[in-house]
């Protein structure tokens, strides 16, 4: 019994499996990712100064950053890393007094309603989008 036209054949097939995971093409999927608050100007403008922290929590939601060091402080950050496009990064700060009462709101340029929704549907808005400056690397370090 000859075995080599068999060892030849599974060498031939196991080199067909493992270079079938391989992709020759150059798309490779990347999803989209949204990360933090989606805070919009439309909410933004709903907050007045001398508000609760309760009222505040119930128009913006949970902060995504309370600091242990600055528990006046609530931030709000929104992240956005698009398949295609620039990387954006947006920040909304509110500042609380003694009584918990909001006595500032401290915000980069935020979309409407309709611009966020268009944004994440990945549609033309007419929204600019600062995008976030990523520092590049020396080439000597």
């Amino acid at each position: 019994m000859n075995l080599r036209p068999f060892a030849v054949c599974a060498v031939f097939g196991l080199a067909v499996a493992g270079l079938s995971g391989c992709s020759f093409n150059s798309y490779i999927y990347r999803p989209d990712v949204h990360q933090g608050n989606l805070v919009t100007e439309e909410m933004i403008q709903q907050l007045q100064v001398g508000m609760s922290r309760q009222q505040v929590l119930f128009l913006m939601g949970e902060p995504l950053v309370q600091s242990q060091f600055h528990t006046h402080r609530w931030d709000y950050t929104y992240y956005s890393n698009p398949r295609y496009g620039d990387i954006e990064s947006r920040k909304v700060t509110l500042t609380f007094d003694d009584q918990d009462r909001l006595t500032a709101i401290d915000h980069d340029p935020l979309p409407t309603e309709k611009q966020a929704d268009e944004m994440i549907l990945g549609q033309e808005t007419d929204f600019k989008i600062k995008p976030l400056i990523v520092p590049e690397k020396d080439e000597d370090e």
